[in-house]
């Protein structure tokens, strides 16, 4: 049996990416869990959104799994069973946890705690980048690293195939633009720094006949509610743009985009790194050096506050190899490299079989 722990709705969702890659496993049984933590952080509504199979963590705290699977280290390590984590890379290339925090020190501690357990521990990276910078900031947890490159990203790629469809089901005609609004959280973010952006989007571009998305970070949703989310925006904004809920995913609504308006977040790069026109709501001075936000900083156009948008958005873009090389060195690899990980974990022989994509 394969415990999957979900410490928050980005984490999940990340998370459900990953476990398409053995959760058809012949024989195999996914099941759920949320850890102690903030009761009004959305998780179970999530569960319910996904048809999850879900166990209290006060069950699966006493149970021994075959493997148990989670995004962040954080309150995992009395867990019993062989461990594969997946943390997420930032866009400045820290390995971090559910909350963003830098979670070298957590990954540490985690396994000074299982330092007398003899059940396999791995993680899973992106990109050899991602790895060879965990080895040396610490060869204790560097050494339990391996690429298994980006299942978000990969299932992006999938869903490009269905442009159209997602067009229609968005109401999109063949002869009207889609712009997407990607924002991340925080106070750097799209929504965090540039507020009135939304306004002058939903201004500047009636005259064009554009349709507007707009795809806003789980945490945002889960720290201010929708209800309040969309007081902020104000009315022009809601009549001219439509709002994606709370676990929408953003991959879709990226696939039907003829543009898209972002920030540093991962969904931008992401988007970057299929060849979409990205327009950036600020410019990143400070974006490390070799890291993702970098090369989208490269790559996108930042908009300018001083000349009408419907002038600006107009720009036919090609996919970077830079951005894409810096999401994951291993692009569309994600099933098979994850699935054979899982059923090393699992101690399960199982001949290779063809990637499948859950649509």
């Amino acid at each position: 049996m394969v415990l999957v722990v979900v410490h928050s709705v980005a984490a999940g969702e990340r998370l459900l990416a990953a476990v398409r890659a053995i959760e058809g496993e012949p024989g195999v049984q996914v099941v759920f869990t949320q850890p102690p933590g903030p009761s009004d952080n959305r998780v179970a509504d999530f569960f319910t959104g996904s048809d999850a199979l879900i166990t209290p963590w006060e069950h699966a705290a006493q149970e021994r799994f075959d493997l148990v699977i989670a995004a962040s280290p954080t309150g995992i390590g009395t867990l019993r069973g062989a461990l594969f984590l997946l943390p997420e890379v930032s866009t400045d290339g820290e390995v971090v946890d559910h909350n963003g925090r830098r979670c070298i020190p957590a990954l540490n501690g985690l396994l000074r705690q299982r330092a007398g357990n003899s059940e396999a521990v791995a993680i899973g990276l992106p990109h050899d980048a991602a790895v060879a910078a965990l080895r040396v900031a610490t060869q204790h947890v560097g050494r339990l690293a391996t690429v298994v490159g980006d299942p978000s990203y990969d299932y992006l790629l999938n869903t490009l195939a269905y442009r159209n469809a997602h067009r229609e089901h968005l109401g999109i005609r063949r002869d009207q633009r889609l712009g997407l609004v990607l924002s991340t959280s925080g106070p750097d973010s799209l929504l965090g720094r540039s507020p009135a952006l939304l306004r002058r989007l939903a201004a500047d571009l009636p005259s064009s006949g554009d349709r507007l998305v707009c795809h806003l970070h789980p945490d945002v949703w889960v720290r201010h509610g929708r209800r309040q989310v969309l007081a902020w925006a104000g009315p022009a904004v809601r009549t001219r743009m439509r709002f994606l809920p709370l676990g929408q995913g953003w991959q879709a609504a990226v696939a039907a985009a003829d543009y898209v308006v972002g920030d540093h977040g991962a969904p931008t790069a992401y988007a970057a790194a299929t060849g979409k026109p990205v327009f950036l709501a600020n410019p990143m001075p400070n974006a490390t050096p070799n890291s993702l936000t970098e090369a989208v900083v490269r790559y996108g156009k930042v908009l300018n506050p001083t000349v009408r948008l419907e002038r600006q958005l107009d720009w036919s873009a090609r996919p970077s190899a830079p951005v894409t090389q810096r999401v994951t060195s291993v692009p569309g690899r994600s099933t098979d490299l994850l699935r054979t990980q899982c059923l090393r974990l699992l101690r399960i022989t199982s001949p290779a079989r063809p990637t499948v994509f859950n649509h």
